[in-house]
């Protein structure tokens, strides 16, 4: 896959059953995995490796900058990065024992939905593209 920065998301609607791991293998452009709800950045270069729950707001941001800003990413600055990503699936006991994973499943709803999704305080939640924060579906 490649990106050229990412805006605040998170995968958790697609991919609530697994964990994502990506090898980065392009040379350090500067940039930086942010995961604004935890207060953690971590430099792209090549190498690294993340594994991370999809449904943990991230985005891809400037290292010298608080969030995300399109501007950063002008059509003449370098910044693509290229990484390999595959899902470890959360349910498969090895997994989950080896990532330490907790499910957090609300009994009185888990039965009546049909897709993935999050919940914050009970409410659909969803993530503001350009701070990483929570916010409620409308």
């Amino acid at each position: 896959m490649a990106c050229r920065g990412a805006k605040y998301h998170h995968d958790g609607e697609q991919y609530g059953g697994a964990a994502f791991c990506n090898l980065f293998l392009s040379e350090d452009r500067g940039l930086d995995l942010h995961f604004p709800s935890l207060g953690r950045r971590i430099p792209l270069s090549r190498g690294t490796v993340v594994i991370f729950d999809t449904g943990q707001p991230h985005g891809v941001i400037h290292r010298e900058s608080s969030g995300f800003n399109v501007a950063d990413f002008a059509p003449d600055r370098d910044c693509v990065q290229i990484f390999l990503t595959w899902e470890l699936p959360v349910e498969d006991a090895h997994v989950e024992r080896a990532l330490k994973v907790a499910f957090d499943v609300a009994p009185s709803t888990s039965l009546q939905v049909d897709d993935e999704h999050i919940r914050l305080n009970g409410e659909l939640a969803t993530v503001c593209p350009d701070s990483g924060r929570w916010c409620r579906v409308d």
